[in-house]
């Protein structure tokens, strides 16, 4: 049931005006959010699993080819850790460096998983952070 009732949007899609404010950008994400963050490759992706507190819900990282078949078993993967932790809706986080990314983001997207892009800096920031 849970994969048929998943809505996918963007931050273009749910834009007022050209541009959302930082707190708009917040108040998107709720507590029933599972939270995934890419680290995209050319031939292989690797997805981890958080809640919104920044609580790892995945095991370990997650490996998946960059094809429909990668894609439906991440989705999978996804999908039963949601039904674990009781969460109803599932945003997928990447970095859109080169172009691997736009084939995992338009599957995700018509297969009702939002996606927001994240900004490099600010990854590399977050991990000089946590070093």
């Amino acid at each position: 049931m849970l994969r048929e009732s998943l809505t996918a949007s963007t931050w273009r899609e749910l834009e007022n005006k050209g541009k959302f404010d930082k707190n708009e950008k917040l108040s998107f994400i709720s507590g029933d959010m599972l939270i995934l963050g890419c680290d995209v490759g050319s031939e292989t992706h690797y997805m981890r699993a958080i809640d919104t507190l920044g609580r790892e819900l995945s095991k370990s990282v997650f490996p998946f080819n960059n094809d429909s078949e990668g894609f439906q078993n991440v989705r999978e993967w996804a999908v039963k850790i949601v039904a674990e932790h009781n969460k109803s809706q599932i945003m997928l986080g990447l970095e859109p460096t080169g172009y691997y990314w736009f084939c995992l983001a338009t599957w995700m997207i018509s297969n009702g998983i939002s996606v927001v892009q994240v900004n490099p800096y600010a990854v590399k920031q977050t991990k000089e952070d946590e070093g």
